[in-house]
């Protein structure tokens, strides 16, 4: 049996992205001090090498989406600078087209696309294939962070940074790393935020989040607030729903600030220049051996709480709050300005969404769901409800292998609640248009309504 560290706690940094994200920023800095290679795009290398491992073809399709951000973004700027209706983007304005893009860009393959490209492989080749545990993308903002990568160097010269820094981050993560140490990627849906694992899952976080970066941009243009970045004020709306995750964001960012601002008075740091990529490894490191030492306490502490809960949110954010800290020099304005951006953020955010819960259920249902599904579903063979319980039967144990059961996202969950509500409402009166909106409801649900006996 092969030696292995305990290093990282259990039910935290054992099984985390916020481990691999470590090493993946250690592999950027090095090669940004050594050859010069731009310092952006931080989580890129930790946050795919998970994905690379456990589900490659969403990896794919995450870097295949960033690319085609960046192309719209770009050829964009260049016609409409041409044809004299637009100008280039830069700063904050171009990151933001870059985030409406990707999301554009994400609705448009993991909603139409792949599904259709799915089901033809399916048919064409008789390849069962899930859809929905595999062939999709992940994260709120790494599509647009990868777009972002190649806009300074361009998507040739972009493109070696991008495959070295995650091939050498990959290697790191899966020998050394999970060989030596207690690092484990066994539980991959726990791994990630939960609002990062679909664009069909995010909705209210992706208003929230273009909403609160539309108004940090805007602060920053006319106040001159600076937030080390549009969306770390959008990152902090998002859990507004959670004031405690609020809470901890900004006691960690406040801890990191202190403590680095007391390492950085010392004799030996005084003596060596703590900038660009040196300040991030320093930051992050105190950020880590903070969660380090949190998860082994708290773990041992109290068994039963979920460790991660006391973590700030992000993988880099209360990194880069302390930074802009240290940078500015008055922590108490950057605190304050950040939780003002990112609270009018979420109320205006809010307003919006609850405007979007008032157009019915049944329009947005019919968007998701063709016609001709429906049909096929009505126009079933089987016959009796003892054969088809039998059938089902079946399937139900076949959902019992691990890896088969697919979580609902809070859309289908909204439409499967809707559906039953039309169910008992034809129970009480049975109209037929009444049974229509519940099939239709349902079946946005990925639940079939069959009626076999009358």
């Amino acid at each position: 049996m092969s030696f292995v560290l305990p290093i990282f706690p259990e039910g935290s940094l054992a099984g985390s992205v916020i481990t691999t994200v470590w090493v993946g920023v250690f592999v950027l800095c090095m090669f940004n001090l050594r050859f010069g290679w731009t310092l952006s795009g931080l989580v890129i290398p930790g946050y795919l090498v998970p994905l690379l491992m456990v589900k490659p073809l969403a990896a794919l399709v995450v870097c295949v989406e960033g690319i085609l951000t960046y192309a719209v973004v770009y050829w964009f700027t260049r016609f409409s600078v041409r044809l004299g209706i637009g100008c280039n983007f830069f700063g904050r304005d171009r990151f933001f087209a870059l985030v409406l893009a990707s999301i554009a860009i994400r609705v448009a393959l993991d909603g139409y696309l792949l599904p259709y490209l799915s089901k033809h492989a399916m048919s064409a080749w008789l390849v069962q294939f899930d859809l929905v545990n595999n062939l999709h993308s992940f994260g709120l903002i790494i599509v647009s962070l990868i777009a972002n990568q190649f806009w300074k160097p361009g998507f040739t010269r972009g493109l070696t940074p991008v495959v070295v820094t995650v091939g050498l981050t990959y290697l790191i993560v899966r020998y050394p790393l999970m060989h030596w140490t207690n690092f484990t990627i066994g539980e991959f849906q726990y791994m990630y935020e939960d609002i990062a694992s679909s664009v069909l899952a995010s909705p209210k976080a992706y208003i929230i989040l273009v909403t609160t970066a539309f108004i940090a941009s805007r602060l920053n243009l006319y106040y001159a607030w600076d937030f080390n970045g549009i969306l770390i004020p959008s990152l902090i709306a998002i859990q507004w729903y959670e004031p405690l995750k609020v809470l901890t964001s900004f006691v960690e960012a406040w801890i990191i600030y202190l403590a680095c601002s007391r390492l950085l008075q010392l004799k030996w740091f005084k003596e060596t220049t703590i900038e660009g990529a040196r300040k991030i490894i320093l930051f992050f490191n105190v950020s880590f051996a903070y969660k380090l030492l949190l998860g082994h306490t708290v773990g041992r502490m109290f068994p039963g709480l979920q460790v991660s809960d006391c973590f700030g949110f992000g993988y880099l954010l209360p990194s880069l709050l302390a930074m802009k800290m240290h940078d500015k020099g008055i922590p108490i304005r950057i605190t304050r300005t950040t939780l003002q951006a990112s609270l009018a953020g979420a109320l205006v955010a809010g307003a919006g969404g609850f405007l979007l819960t008032l157009v019915p259920q049944s329009w947005i249902a019919k968007l998701a769901t063709s016609p001709a599904a429906l049909a096929e579903e009505e126009q079933d063979p089987r016959a009796t409800l003892v054969e088809r319980i039998r059938e089902e039967k079946i399937n139900l144990y076949e959902l019992q292998r691990p890896g088969q059961r697919l979580a609902p996202t809070p859309t289908e969950l909204d439409a499967f609640t809707g559906g039953l509500n039309k169910l008992r409402r034809y129970l009480a009166d049975p109209r037929p248009e009444t049974l229509e909106e519940a099939r239709t409801l349902l079946a946005a649900a990925r639940v079939s309504l069959l009626r076999l006996e009358y």
